[in-house]
């Protein structure tokens, strides 16, 4: 990245501030009035067209100010700005909201994505962790009738999956208990995928061929750690809030996001980035590589407890997000969800 002067500095980052809490392409008049620098009209134009020329910012059309990048947007956000901290008020009510969730941890995770929706104005989404991530606790089988069988499957960091199996066996429930005994001892402290993966093996094996209950012990269990709709989850809110910015006027972007929304894969893996990572990540427009959310900026941070990664939490937005309030507010809603999640795992261990 290109460094630049002083001066540069304090125009890009007027330039940035000003896009952001107007919209509007930024002109040499505007930063003549909002700056005291002791630079002429013609010298804070000089310095427009070098930032021009270093990929910082650009003129969406002949007769228009400037409006920063991506690369300006990083630049800011890298060298330039100075988050604000929450005041002990907010950081209070976001305590108090997310423990609202009581000691449950997926309710906790869609707690704190309606938290950061309605504190940001944007959308707010946060995801489980990956089966990788997971350590397989129980799975029950529970006969609710004649040919239907729901399984319950429980990880080791509270979260819950269920999938309704239809069988013509009529399978007493004292039987079904008993497999789902052996199935919880051939499984134990494997993590999910790794679970998957045992249960292939076993299905594999001659006894399993010759054990008419084991194969559909196994069966039963494999049909629930291969299916992709329950392995994760992930919650968003506030995607009303991303459809009424005026970034977002052309029907064909809304449709786009709310389209990434919907289908979340892309979402996940691009939220999965930042589980190895120590602190917040910032995503910004193309960087993210996600096509259809080019207008949109991430902002995450990893959730962790006891040596656990329990998933990620974020604010998605518009590319001129008021970066100096929504980094610290997701930074803050981390840690106190951290907190929370640390306590329902040290009490279920």
């Amino acid at each position: 990245m290109n460094t630049i002067g002083k001066r540069s500095e304090q125009i890009l980052a007027t330039i940035v501030s000003e896009y952001i809490a107007t919209g509007e392409p930024v002109g040499s008049r505007t930063l003549s009035k909002k700056m005291d620098i002791g630079l002429s009209a013609a010298s804070i134009r000089n310095i427009m067209s070098d930032l021009t020329d270093f990929g910082f910012i650009l003129q969406p059309h002949i007769s228009a100010g400037r409006v920063p990048t991506d690369l300006g947007y990083r630049f800011y956000v890298d060298k330039i700005l100075e988050p604000i901290g929450l005041n002990q008020n907010e950081v209070t009510a976001i305590e108090s909201w997310i423990a609202a969730a009581g000691m449950d941890i997926r309710d906790a995770l869609k707690q704190s994505s309606w938290v950061l929706a309605d504190l940001s104005k944007q959308a707010g989404v946060v995801s489980g962790s990956p089966a990788t991530e997971q350590t397989f606790k129980t799975i029950d089988f529970i006969k609710v009738a004649k040919d239907r069988i729901l399984v319950v499957l429980v990880s080791t960091t509270g979260f819950v999956q269920n999938k309704m199996i239809f069988d013509d066996d009529d399978i007493s429930q004292y039987t079904l208990e008993s497999l789902s005994r052996n199935l919880n001892d051939i499984l134990k402290d494997l993590d999910l995928k790794q679970a998957k993966e045992r249960i292939e093996q076993e299905l594999s094996h001659e006894k399993a061929k010759f054990d008419d209950m084991l194969t559909k012990a196994l069966g039963f269990g494999h049909i629930i750690l291969s299916d992709d709709s329950t392995a994760r989850e992930i919650f968003i809110e506030g995607s009303i809030n991303i459809v009424e910015d005026p970034e977002f006027s052309q029907i064909e972007k809304i449709r786009a996001v709310l389209a990434t929304f919907e289908r979340k894969i892309q979402l996940l893996k691009l939220l999965d980035k930042t589980l190895a990572a120590q602190g917040i990540q910032i995503f910004i427009g193309s960087e993210h590589g996600i096509n259809e959310m080019e207008s949109c900026s991430l902002i995450a941070y990893p959730i962790k407890a006891e040596g656990a990664v329990l998933g990620s939490i974020g604010i998605i937005g518009p590319k001129r997000m008021n970066y100096q309030k929504i980094i610290p507010l997701v930074r803050t809603t981390a840690e106190v969800l951290t907190r929370l999640l640390k306590r329902i795992v040290e009490k279920d261990s």
